[in-house]
């Protein structure tokens, strides 16, 4: 691999990338794909692939939080092995890795933090906390589009002033695509006043709970209290925390992932802290759809950046990628 090629980022995508069929052109590609999946059904107790293939109209577990979390995990755990077993990479040609929300756990397992089976058990319990909270909270995020950070933060400030209420911002995706987070009758409230301010394109999203705000304290003292109680090794490859916006090492990684679902997603900051190292040229999203290579596209090219960026969404997607190490 010449030197140009040494300099990739990793990224690992979170809950939203799931849809039904994902990996079906996998199953015959992909080194041992059915037993990685196989072990996720034992965790989970109900046939994965039947579930995400819709198998007797099935699909629609997809929705439901522990089944997109463990599915989105399985499927880039399965692509991160494949690239590295087959020679598509190597560990000294990465730079780092990071994830979306449950990308983290995506990127904490390919950086060797601990095994496929650990992982899966960690990310159900995550799942099974996170779908609990979905259905006793009552929350809502929605997306604001076209609306800069400053404006969004100076609006929901002058929201808080009118109605007590408080609404977060979960996640700052790109310049223009911002989420919003809260109970959902705070949620609602705030999307009326943000339109009464101009800001007129938000979509609601289709989760029932506050993820990254401090309404989830419960659930991550919970989850914490969990990754303490687990063996983790210190990564083999930098891990870079869009929440922490630092490389924690192990003894810090229990706190990172607590905090996280109560911390702001910062994959702006994220990307333009990578995208100023002058080691990184490449970004790769491994797992399902590509949700961050287009976020990493505006992003880059905001800043004036020329960064190659591959998926792995596909089959067609992963060969791009083989044939430009080649």
């Amino acid at each position: 691999m010449d030197k140009k090629k040494d300099k990739i980022v990793l990224m690992y995508p979170g809950q939203g990338s799931q849809y039904t069929g994902m990996g079906l052109e996998y199953l015959d590609c992909l080194d041992d794909f059915r037993n990685y999946f196989s072990s996720a059904s034992d965790v989970i107790e109900e046939d994965l692939l039947e579930i995400i293939f819709n198998k007797n109209n099935s699909g629609f577990k997809l929705e439901n939080t522990l089944y997109s979390q463990i599915s989105i995990y399985t499927m880039s755990a399965v692509i991160n092995d494949y690239l590295f077993k087959n020679c598509f990479l190597k560990k000294n040609c990465v730079f780092a890795l990071t994830g979306h929300s449950l990308g983290d756990y995506s990127a904490l397992y390919a950086s060797g933090c601990f095994n496929f089976a650990d992982g899966l058990k960690l990310v159900k319990y995550r799942g099974q906390l996170m779908a609990e909270a979905n259905e006793k909270m009552d929350g809502m995020m929605a997306a604001v589009l076209g609306t800069d950070l400053s404006t969004l933060e100076s609006s929901l400030i002058d929201f808080k002033k009118r109605y007590i209420e408080e609404v977060y911002i979960a996640n700052y995706n790109d310049y223009s695509q911002i989420v919003i987070s809260g109970t959902r009758s705070n949620v609602e409230n705030a999307i009326e006043f943000l339109k009464e301010k101009g800001i007129r394109k938000i979509i609601p999203l289709k989760v029932k709970i506050a993820s990254h705000t401090p309404l989830m304290r419960e659930v991550a003292i919970n989850l914490g209290n969990y990754i303490r109680d687990m063996k983790i090794d210190n990564p083999s490859i930098n891990f870079y925390s869009p929440t922490s916006l630092n490389y924690p090492g192990r003894e810090e990684l229990s706190f990172v992932l607590e905090n996280q679902l109560t911390s702001k997603i910062n994959w702006v900051k994220t990307i333009e802290y990578l995208l100023n190292n002058e080691a990184v040229d490449i970004f790769i999203e491994i797992g399902p759809g590509k949700v961050l290579s287009g976020l990493v596209k505006r992003i880059s090219e905001k800043n004036n950046k020329d960064v190659l960026i591959f998926n792995t969404d596909k089959m067609s997607d992963i060969n791009n990628f083989k044939d430009f190490l080649n």
